[in-house]
């Protein structure tokens, strides 16, 4: 193992396959098969290529592509929890799950939310006489509710975000493009723990640490479902840092994601080299103010609904409801999301009914994209609590300034 590295514990997995067995019996599904990496390292605590089968009831067991004895050294799965099993080549699936199992499920929950349409059709010439029905959403759900050693893990995050945004001042100059200046925060968010790889579940939904953008640029909506985008270096990627020199006066949007042992922390600041102009100013002040209506408004057992209309309410009355969460058709209708070992976990603070819970983590993200001058706001990552939230990114909320 790399030095440094925490690996899931048995308690942690036990946990969760339990809850997942729950949902299968309620459901009347005998077993699942769960391929996805997310997925995998959360009920295993191994991302190394397998098919792991969780049983209605009983041992689970991680039959493993590549690489086996790797994935017995990071997962925790051994009696009575499961166990790890080599699998020589997918057709040798039934055969070994009849063999531990008895008989192949007769009806069996998928990621169909997530699973790759041939992935899905392999999966069915190999139990020709078994049912799938998707059970990614429940999952989902699951995953919704951290422990406290999760939490621990995107607390591992923020401080990597927290070491990475006190360092901006020294890197920032008038000058450098914005990929100049993204990459040389990168370096340093590298230096301090950040893993590299932020995952996201919605299909062709990616992002590479986040978006650093100056002036005009956070004006450029994209394809991501986010309130900035940028236009990035070529329409291949079409978001992010572009060779757009840094100005003085411009804002500086540190809209950034880190990743520690699988968990991630959402983050924005502002920065700007000399002052920043009054009209951002003031809108950079009404976004601090949504946040906090909306962090006071926050507890379980209040919807997102509720959440997500405060904060709409409240841009609004700043007169700047327009420019809301972005601009046109580039405009997003939320105001935060879940993070977790995805991006995009829930709760989202849009018009939705599920209810806050304790133990849900999510971003709360107030922006406005204002016509010629770009995007601006604030962005901090919050645990529910029993009371109300807590913070989990506890940086000055006060654009800096660099001379």
């Amino acid at each position: 193992m790399a030095p440094g590295a925490v690996l899931v514990p048995a308690a942690e997995v036990g946990a969760r396959l339990a809850g997942l067995q729950t949902t299968l019996a309620d459901r009347g599904l005998d077993a699942a098969i769960l391929v996805q990496n997310a997925d995998l390292y959360y009920y295993s605590g191994t991302v190394q290529r397998s098919y792991l089968y969780v049983p209605a009831a009983g041992e689970a067991t991680l039959f493993v592509r590549k690489l086996v004895e790797r994935a017995r050294r990071e997962s925790p799965l051994a009696a009575p929890l499961g166990t790890v099993v080599e699998l020589a080549s997918p057709r040798d699936l039934p055969r070994l799950v009849a063999e531990r199992y008895g008989a192949p499920p007769r009806r069996a929950g998928l990621e169909l939310d997530v699973l790759p349409v041939n992935d899905f059709r392999r999966l069915e010439k190999l139990f020709p006489e078994t049912a799938f029905e998707d059970v990614g959403r429940d999952i989902v759900r699951q995953r919704a509710v951290k422990s406290p050693w999760e939490v621990d893990r995107i607390r591992a995050a923020a401080a990597v975000t927290l070491g990475v945004c006190e360092l901006v001042p020294g890197i920032l100059r008038e000058g450098l493009t914005e990929a100049e200046f993204a990459g040389r925060v990168e370096a340093e968010a590298r230096r301090l723990g950040h893993e590299g790889y932020i995952r996201m579940r919605a299909f062709n939904q990616e992002m590479f640490y986040g978006q650093v953008l100056t002036g005009a640029s956070g004006w450029a909506s994209s394809y991501l479902d986010t309130p900035l985008a940028g236009t990035g270096l070529s329409a291949s990627i079409a978001q992010g840092a572009s060779f757009k020199p840094i100005r003085r006066g411009e804002q500086v949007v540190f809209d950034f994601v880190t990743t520690s042992q699988g968990y991630i922390a959402d983050f924005t600041r502002i920065f700007v080299v000399g002052e920043l102009p009054n009209e951002l100013r003031r809108a950079y002040d009404a976004a601090v103010r949504i946040e906090a209506a909306v962090v006071a408004a926050a507890r379980p057992g209040v919807t997102c609904r509720a959440l997500y209309e405060t904060a709409l309410a409240a841009a609004e009355a700043e007169g700047l409801g327009e420019y809301f969460m972005g601009h046109g058709e580039g405009r997003v209708r939320f105001v935060g999301h879940g993070v977790g070992l995805e991006l995009d976990e829930l709760p989202v603070l849009t018009a939705s009914d599920l209810e806050l819970a304790k133990g849900m983590v999510f971003a709360l993200e107030p922006k406005f994209v204002l016509p010629g001058l770009g995007a601006i706001g604030i962005e901090d990552t919050w645990l529910v609590t029993g009371a109300g939230l807590e913070l989990l990114t506890p940086a000055p909320n006060h654009v800096r300034e660099v001379a």
